[in-house]
C-alpha cells in the first residue's frame, strides 16, 4: 500500500511495464545465447571482458595478454560481472547489451508519456523492441547498444527538460552523457553538442542551454568520463592517444583506413532496411501533408524540433564519414521510434488520418512481400541451399502483414498486428535460423571439433582464411596463418602432421595440388578441417 501511495504512477503504468516486459523476452532476450559468436567484434569483444575479469583489471582492455585500445571500457564493464556468474558464455556476453536495449525502451516509453500519453509511450517502446535492426544489435555482444542506452537517456532526459523547468534533476542527463563517451568515446559528446546546438538554432529558445544547465552538466560530464582516460593514458602512455584518439576515432572519420567505406547515401536504404516492420509506417512521417507540416517548422511543439533533432543529427554525422557501418545510426531510432509513437497515438485517441494510414499498411504490405520473396533466395544463394529456413521466415512475415492490411481502416489493430509481426519475425530468426547461421558467420563447432582432433604437441593453423571467432573459440591456439600453396608447402615440410582449418575453395584447391597428403576430418557450413600430413 505504500509503494502505491509514494510511486502512483509506477502503479498506472505497470500493466504497459509488463507488456513491455513481455515484448522484450521474445524480440532481446529468446534463446539469447544459442547463436554462437560471430563476426569480428563478438569473439573479441567477449574475449577482452574474460581476460579483464580474470586479471581484475578494469582499466587497460586487454586482447591475449596484450593493451587493446581501441574502445572504452562500458561494455567489458557491464559484462564482467555476467561472467563472473554465468562463466564464459555466449548469454555472460551478450546479457548487457540486451538489458541496455530493454532499458532504452523503458525510457523512450517514459518520455513518450512525458511528452504525449502513456499510449504514445508505449507505442514508440513496441516500435522500438520489434524493429529488426534494434533488437539484432541488442543481441549482439558489442558498445553499440551501452552507448545507444546511455545516450538515450541522456537525450530523453534532455528533452523532458524543455517543456518545464525540471531543476537539478536534468543533471543525470549528464551523468549518462559521460558514461555514454565511455561507451563510445568522444562522438557522444559532439552528437550531443550537434543536437543541441542544432536544436537552439531553430527553437530560437535561448533560454534552453540555462534550463539544461548545461555549464554544470559539462563538469558532470567530465567527471565520470575523464578518471578512466587519464588511467588509460597513465597505464599505456601514447600509444592509447594514437591507437584510441588518432587510429580509432580520428582518422576512423576521415579516412578509409579501415575499410568500411559506403556512399553518402548509405544510411536512408540501412534504416528503411534495420526499422523493418516499421518501414511502411515511415510513410506517414513523409507524406505530402507532412511536407507542408515541414515548412511549418515554427509552429512545431518545441520537444517534437528536439526528437527530429535528435533523429537526425547521428544521420548527417555518420553520413559525412568516410568510414560508415549500420551501427553508428543506431542512436537515431529511438527518437525515430518516439515520433512514430506520439503521431499514430494521437490518431487512435481522436485525430484519424485513414487516408495516410491507409498508404502506411499498404507499404507494409510491400516491404513484407518484397522481404518475403527474398529471404528464401537468400538462404538458398548464400547458406547452402537452405531455401526452407528461408521459406519459414517468409511465412513469419507475410501472414501477420496481410493480417494488418485487413485492417488497414483500423489503426490500432493495423498497429498491433506490425508489433507482433516483428515479434513473430525475431522468434523465428532465432529459433530456425540461428543454427544456420552460426554454422556459416562462427567457427564454433568446428573449432571444437579440431581441440578435440589434435594430437599432443600438433599445430593448428589456418589456410587463405581468417576468422576471429576461430580464435576465441580455440583459445586463441592457432599457430600459423598460411596464405598461399607455397606457404603451406613449406609449413608441412616442418610438421609431421598439422590441423588445417580452410574454407571450401581452400580445401578444393589443395585437394587438387599433388603436393600434399590430407584426411577430412569435418565440415560446418563453409568451413573445411583436415589434417596435412608430410610427404
Amino acid at each position: 500500500m505504500r509503494f502505491v501511495v509514494i510511486f502512483p504512477s509506477v502503479q498506472r503504468s505497470l500493466p504497459s511495464l509488463i507488456l513491455l516486459a513481455f515484448i522484450s523476452v521474445g524480440s532481446l532476450f529468446f534463446r539469447i545465447g544459442s547463436l554462437p559468436l560471430s563476426g569480428a567484434d563478438e569473439p573479441r569483444y567477449a574475449r577482452i571482458a574474460q581476460e579483464m575479469y580474470q586479471r581484475g583489471d578494469w582499466i587497460t582492455p586487454s586482447l591475449e595478454g596484450k593493451p587493446w585500445l581501441e574502445k572504452p571500457p562500458l561494455y567489458y564493464w557491464i559484462t564482467i560481472p555476467f561472467h563472473a556468474v554465468f562463466g564464459d558464455s555466449e548469454t555472460a556476453a551478450r546479457l548487457g547489451p540486451a538489458l541496455c536495449a530493454f532499458i532504452t525502451a523503458l525510457a523512450i516509453f517514459w518520455l513518450g508519456s512525458k511528452l504525449g500519453t502513456k499510449l504514445a509511450g508505449l507505442m514508440g517502446a513496441s516500435i522500438l523492441l520489434t524493429s529488426l535492426g534494434f533488437a539484432g544489435y541488442a543481441r549482439s555482444a558489442s558498445t553499440d547498444m551501452p552507448f545507444t542506452c546511455c545516450f538515450s537517456l541522456a537525450m530523453a532526459i534532455l528533452a523532458a527538460a524543455i517543456e518545464r523547468d525540471i531543476g537539478l534533476k536534468v543533471l543525470v542527463a549528464y551523468f549518462f552523457l559521460g558514461l555514454a563517451i565511455l561507451a563510445k568515446g568522444p562522438v557522444a559528446l559532439i552528437l550531443a553538442i550537434g543536437i543541441g546546438l542544432f536544436y537552439w538554432l531553430l527553437s530560437e529558445r535561448r533560454g534552453i542551454l540555462h534550463r539544461w544547465h548545461a555549464a554544470t552538466g559539462a563538469l558532470i560530464i567530465a567527471a565520470v568520463s575523464i578518471p578512466w582516460f587519464w588511467l588509460a593514458f597513465k597505464q599505456n602512455g601514447y600509444a592509447f592517444i594514437s591507437t584510441f584518439f588518432i587510429n580509432h576515432n580520428l582518422a576512423r572519420f576521415v579516412t578509409d583506413i579501415h575499410h568500411h567505406s559506403q556512399p553518402f547515401y548509405f544510411y536512408l536504404p540501412v534504416l528503411v532496411l534495420l526499422i523493418f516492420p516499421w518501414s511502411g509506417w515511415l510513410f506517414m512521417l513523409v507524406s505530402k501533408s507532412a511536407v507542408n507540416e515541414l515548412r511549418r517548422w515554427r509552429e512545431w511543439n518545441p520537444c517534437m524540433v528536439f526528437l527530429a533533432c535528435w533523429f537526425l543529427v547521428p544521420i548527417f554525422f555518420f553520413s559525412f564519414s568516410d568510414s560508415k557501418l549500420a551501427g553508428y545510426i543506431l542512436p537515431s531510432f529511438p527518437p525515430l521510434a518516439s515520433i512514430l509513437g506520439i503521431r499514430i497515438s494521437r490518431w487512435i485517441e481522436g485525430f484519424p488520418q485513414p487516408a495516410k494510414l491507409r498508404a502506411g499498411v499498404v507499404l507494409n504490405l510491400l516491404f513484407s512481400v518484397a522481404m518475403a520473396i527474398a529471404a528464401p533466395l537468400y538462404f538458398q544463394k548464400e547458406y547452402g541451399r537452405n531455401w526452407e529456413i528461408g521459406l519459414l521466415l517468409s511465412f513469419a512475415i507475410l501472414i501477420p502483414a496481410v493480417f494488418a492490411f485487413g485492417f488497414r481502416a483500423n489503426c490500432k489493430r493495423a498497429f498491433q498486428i506490425t508489433v507482433l509481426q516483428g515479434l513473430i519475425v525475431l522468434i523465428t530468426v532465432a529459433q530456425f535460423a540461428f543454427p544456420v547461421l552460426g554454422a556459416y558467420h562462427s567457427t564454433k563447432e568446428i573449432a571444437q571439433l579440431a581441440l578435440q582432433s589434435r594430437r599432443k604437441g600438433e599445430s593448428l593453423a589456418t589456410y587463405r582464411f581468417f576468422h576471429h571467432s576461430l580464435h576465441y573459440y580455440t583459445d586463441y591456439q592457432i599457430t600459423d596463418e598460411l596464405s598461399d600453396l607455397g606457404s603451406l608447402q613449406k609449413f608441412s615440410g616442418t610438421h609431421d602432421t598439422a590441423l588445417i582449418v580452410t574454407k571450401q575453395d581452400g580445401l578444393r584447391e589443395i585437394s587438387e595440388s599433388s603436393s600434399f597428403s590430407i584426411t577430412h576430418l569435418g565440415e560446418q557450413g563453409n568451413f573445411r578441417l583436415f589434417r596435412l600430413y608430410r610427404k
